[in-house]
């Protein structure tokens, strides 16, 4: 796990009325990573950049060993339900006219093969959405600052193209062979 220390602190815009808060900082945690895990290997196994959580991917608590649910793209009720993290950095996203339904941004893959991206995403309170991201040149983050000595994450093997997953296919000239032979004529 990452040994990483905030060494600063937020200071958040608050109201000139009544003195509250007006925006708050929001990290990406370990079970943020776990959902975004999750997302990704069910739209792997449903071959289209989108899925709907609460329909085809959520389980019942305790149902599965957790590790075995993120690894076999299933969410328990509260990680649906905190689907707004992962949100909140732009690494999956609503898909616009299909109430429920998620994509995995390009953000969000970049992020799972290795990518660093900013920590800290400044949310607005009042408009329940991010704003920006908080000393993002200082606190970068990636998928390995999430993973201990026994736990090994392959990333994902795959592109999204329009849409669709697209594995991608090693190619080998040893193993590979011709499968139309030709005679010159087309």
């Amino acid at each position: 796990m990452s040994s990483f220390k905030l060494q600063e602190i937020y200071t958040p815009e608050k109201c000139e009325c009544c003195g509250q808060t007006k925006t708050y900082i929001l990290s990406i945690d370990a079970g943020t990573v776990d959902i975004l895990k999750s997302v990704a290997r069910a739209i792997l196994k449903k071959g289209i950049n989108a899925i709907h959580p609460r329909k085809e991917m959520e389980i019942k608590e305790g149902m599965m060993d957790y590790d075995l649910m993120v690894k076999e793209g299933m969410l328990t009720s509260n990680m649906v339900g905190n689907l707004s993290r992962p949100r909140f950095h732009g690494l999956i996203a609503h898909i616009k006219g299909q109430p429920g339904n998620y994509c995995l941004t390009s953000k969000g893959a970049k992020f799972l093969k290795g990518e660093s991206i900013a920590r800290y995403a400044i949310i607005d309170k009042v408009m329940g959405h991010q704003i920006g991201y908080w000393n993002e040149e200082k606190y970068q983050i990636n998928i390995k600052d999430f993973s201990t000595d026994e736990e090994y994450w392959e990333g994902i093997n795959y592109d999204i193209k329009e849409g669709q997953v697209i594995t991608k296919i090693e190619k080998d000239p040893l193993t590979q062979t011709q499968l139309f032979k030709t005679d010159g004529k087309v």
